[in-house]
């Protein structure tokens, strides 16, 4: 075994057992051999054997998580991992798959809570150093997970894993050009993977280097045929840079004739579908796909999200399908609440969205499905919950230090930002129609106006939070007093452009900050002001905006993230933009 040879071991091992059946070591050894051929099955078999005659054998419980983890098995995978521990607390290949399975399970603070603690009071080992790093960059800790991918570096420096890890992490940060210097390194000593040509194209997508990030993709693909990320951000480029819905189209149909399985890929080109302006097209397609796959719960749910801009029973029919495949999925029970809400059964919806809060009590869809409920229904909680004068809060920002007025930052700013809108359509997911947008990384922008951005609003969103102060709503319960920006990004919409109406989930505070604005925002009616109430599909009964905000330059204005929000469409010359900056905030 230890020569690689676990064939030859499964033979002896096995031949050995049939005359000595009550061995414990010797099943473990199987279990391990039964594992590396491909047998995990067998290799549970062994396993529990072991178990069965050494009943408090860690190792036993560890090589038995990981062999259940393999089989997609992640709650009982933990359970064995965690005995192992509770048996041994100084197992270290039990603790490192226990950090992989809670990132597997989506439990970045866990696994670092994990992988940290065993490195300070155990053991550090190079795989765990690698996990420890892994985790603070789910968590989207950028300067802590960089930090310890450079310490996963030291620890092996011959680590690929590790040296793409590092990469990817100063990617995320914003950090680009370093990112990129990284990442070839890495490849010119060995790591030409599919991920690090994928870590390469995402570095030269953020200097705006947009036909070698294709390029890179490209390569990934080639080397990967079914990584699916790279098929998604190689179609978003190819959109964001030519605005051609035939040519991303024809990408993504090429996509799909290589392997047809990419389900996210299926649905991204019906999004695609769905942002030319024809959901009808983009609901034939995910049918179609559904009658030649059968019953798949991504896809019903992607179907439901189509359906209830335009037909509310057949997105409940969707989503219905979904839920019996998959009833404790968030996502799923979001979806589902939409759909029961556009077919005007608020009441239900209520109870999806007491579910969903029973599993996390700050999911900002559910919020929004709650509080959509209450409206329906007439309850008060609603004007509570969403009490629009005193939530919705309009400032102007702050001048920063280095500039005389306010006017003259803007005019600054806005020539900072409209270089970084090089790119002709706005990305397929986002909200935004008829205009671009660009992520913006603050601490590392190049332009000073940027990078002082942080300055100017860091007054208004004090003021926001010592205005609401505390209590008990979902709002005012999470106010510490402290906070931190969680994205920040800037759009250039123009002439008929218009962000149509939605929420932001995962924040808690969002915004709208006007930098440049088109003349007709001055004119009556409305014309590209901020509204609110009006949810993102047809609802029995209709309900229309409740509340408006008419932007100016200079003006900032924060609410909660799940308040329905959307913007009225605006006309004017061709040379005309209404250029803002948006961001979330979550309490620190």
């Amino acid at each position: 075994m230890q020569a690689g040879g676990f064939a030859q071991a499964r033979q002896l091992l096995e031949t050995f057992l049939r005359a000595n059946p009550d061995v414990a070591h010797a099943h473990w050894l199987l279990g391990g051999a039964l594992l590396h051929c491909g047998d995990p099955a067998g290799a549970e078999r062994a396993l529990r054997n072991a178990l069965r005659l050494e009943p408090g054998n860690a190792s036993s419980f560890a090589l038995l998580g990981e062999v259940l983890s393999t089989q997609g098995r992640l709650a009982e995978s933990e359970s064995a991992l965690r005995r192992a521990l509770a048996i041994e607390p100084r197992h270290a290949p039990a603790a490192t798959n226990l950090a992989q399975v809670l990132l597997a399970q989506h439990r970045p603070g866990d696994a670092h809570e994990l992988a940290d603690s065993f490195i300070r009071t155990v053991q550090s080992t190079p795989a765990l150093q690698l996990l420890r790093a892994h985790a603070l960059l789910a968590m989207s800790d950028y300067p802590r997970a960089i930090n310890a991918f450079r310490a996963a570096v030291s620890a092996a420096p011959h680590s690929h894993s590790a040296h793409i890890g590092l990469a990817a992490a100063l990617g995320d940060d914003g950090q680009h050009s370093a990112a990129e210097e990284v990442i070839r390194h890495a490849i010119q000593n060995g790591s030409n993977e599919a991920q690090a040509h994928f870590v390469l194209a995402r570095a030269l997508l953020g200097q705006r280097r947009f036909e070698d990030a294709e390029a890179e993709f490209r390569t990934a693909i080639r080397l990967r045929a079914d990584y699916v990320e790279a098929h998604v951000n190689l179609a978003e480029t190819l959109w964001m840079r030519t605005g051609d819905v035939g040519l991303v189209t024809a990408q993504l149909d090429a996509s799909l004739r290589t392997v047809p399985t990419m389900l996210p890929v299926r649905i991204l080109k019906t999004k695609l579908l769905e942002v030319a302006g024809d959901p009808a097209a983009a609901l034939a397609e995910l049918e179609t796909a559904l009658a030649r796959i059968g019953d798949s719960p991504a896809l019903h749910i992607a179907a439901s999200q189509t359906a209830v801009k335009i037909d509310a029973a057949r997105a409940l029919v969707h989503a219905e399908l979904a839920w019996r495949v998959e009833p404790d999925n968030p996502l799923m029970l979001g979806t589902y609440g939409n759909a029961l809400l556009a077919a005007g059964h608020p009441e239900q919806a209520e109870a999806l969205a007491d579910k969903l809060l029973a599993i996390n009590p700050v999911d900002g869809l559910a919020l929004a499905i709650q509080t959509t409920a209450w409206r329906m229904r007439g309850d008060p909680r609603y004007r509570t919950c969403c009490d629009y004068g005193q939530f919705v809060r309009p400032e102007m920002i702050d001048t920063p230090d280095g500039w005389p007025n306010l006017p003259t930052y803007l005019d600054d700013l806005a020539h900072s930002l409209l270089e970084l809108h090089a790119l002709r359509a706005h990305p397929i997911g986002q909200s935004l129609r008829n205009g671009t947008q660009a992520d913006l990384v603050l601490q590392h922008a190049e332009k000073p106006a940027i990078r002082a951005f942080a300055q100017a609003i860091d007054g208004p969103i004090r003021h926001y939070m010592e205005a609401i102060g505390t209590g008990d709503d979902p709002l005012r319960r999470r106010n510490t007093g402290r906070y931190k920006l969680s994205g920040i990004w800037s759009v250039r919409l123009h002439p008929n452009g218009y962000h149509f109406n939605h929420f932001h989930p995962e924040g808690w505070l969002s915004s709208a900050c006007y930098i440049q604005l088109p003349n007709a925002v001055q004119a009556t009616g409305g014309q590209g002001w901020l509204k609110f109430g009006e949810p993102a599909y047809p609802t029995q009964p209709p309900m229309l905006p409740e509340y408006f905000v008419r932007p100016e330059p200079g003006l900032l204005v924060l609410f909660p993230s799940w308040f329905w929000h959307g913007t009225v469409p605006f006309s004017g010359d061709a040379d005309e933009h209404r250029l803002t900056i948006a961001f979330d905030v979550v309490p620190a």
